[in-house]
């Protein structure tokens, strides 16, 4: 990790009680991550790193919020190391059991069965910066809304959506891919999202995918209901006063300690529901925790509910600089 980024996450982790359970299974690294020999203080003696698409064996789990794994690295000294477990996959994973408590287990049947989220994630992009800086350019040239960014054919000035990803807490972030169902879109959910989600101007794989992951996995709506959900929640967020301050800030840097008192006008523990991801200082996209009864409208208020969580975790690739830029759309 950057020695930049250090500050704040050893402010966001102070005061924390870490607590583990030796597990197994292994993990597949989806990419490059720092591995971490101590969790609380972040320290990474050798700057090691997982590899993309290497398997490691899993020893241990952070009970906390099941986000952080230690995994046996070969080949460097001190393996056991600590990554988030959004860095990859895990497969065949279970905990011991410690006393007086039941194991926990990760298996098809609870991690992919539909109806049992606890939580959502609503995760919402910043298209010029998730197409300038977040991809490298082979990456962003295969995607055709960032083509036509870069040509001028779409000029986006406000929030997208990424995703709406329902989440059970012992799954960790291996709660989804509950059915192979594909979408079938009405023309008129089609004409609401396309402004918000702008790879269905061009396809639908980008939705098709986050359908089959994510939209399975809750029941209460079809495709059409639940990606009309999913953008009338983006379009809370683009309308607040958050997205607002944000958006008339449009080429320009903006304070991360007054996107956090922004919110706090909304609820003092708001802050804890949003995690703001940068590429270097450049935004690129806002996730937001929801509770399982969450309303999409009118107001962040609804959206993040009456009971904020009272404290957060880190994310990977949060914004680790003060002042965070606002990419512009466009050349």
């Amino acid at each position: 990790m950057k020695r930049s980024a250090l500050p704040l996450l050893l402010c966001l982790l102070a005061g924390t009680t870490w607590a583990s359970q030796p597990a197994s299974g292994t993990f597949v690294a989806s990419q490059n991550c720092e591995a971490y020999l101590s969790l609380r203080k972040q320290t990474n003696p050798g700057a090691a790193k997982t590899e993309s698409g290497r398997e490691y064996r899993v020893r241990e789990i952070d009970e906390r919020d099941y986000q952080w794994l230690r995994i046996e690295m070969p080949g460097i000294a001190e393996p056991l190391r600590w990554v988030p477990e959004a860095c990859g996959t895990v497969k065949d994973m279970a905990q011991a059991k410690p006393a007086g408590r039941e194991p926990r287990q990760q298996s098809a049947g609870i991690c992919q069965t539909p109806g049992l989220q606890d939580s959502y994630v609503l995760a919402v992009t910043w298209q010029p910066g998730f197409c300038e800086h977040k991809l490298d350019k082979s990456k962003s040239k295969q995607k055709p809304e960032c083509r036509a960014l870069d040509s001028g054919e779409l000029n986006i000035a406000h929030f997208t959506l990424h995703g709406l990803w329902p989440n059970k807490k012992e799954c960790g972030k291996n709660y989804g891919n509950c059915s192979r169902t594909d979408i079938q879109l009405s023309e008129e959910t089609l004409s609401y999202i396309k402004p918000w989600m702008p790879n269905f101007h061009f396809e639908n794989a980008f939705g098709n995918y986050e359908w089959k992951k994510h939209g399975t996995c809750q029941t209460h709506m079809d495709d059409d209901g639940y990606f009309r959900q999913a953008v009338t929640a983006v379009r809370t967020v683009n309308d607040s006063e958050l997205g607002q301050y944000i958006r008339a800030n449009i080429g320009k840097s903006v304070e991360r300690r007054k996107l956090q008192d922004i919110l706090r006008r909304t609820h003092p523990d708001a802050p804890n529901s949003f995690s703001f991801l940068c590429t270097g200082n450049r935004l690129h996209e806002i996730q937001v925790r929801l509770p399982v009864d969450f309303r999409e409208g009118p107001t962040l208020a609804g959206l993040i509910g009456p009971q904020p969580p009272k404290t957060r975790s880190a994310v990977p690739g949060e914004c680790a600089q003060e002042r965070i830029l606002i990419e512009q759309s466009g050349r």
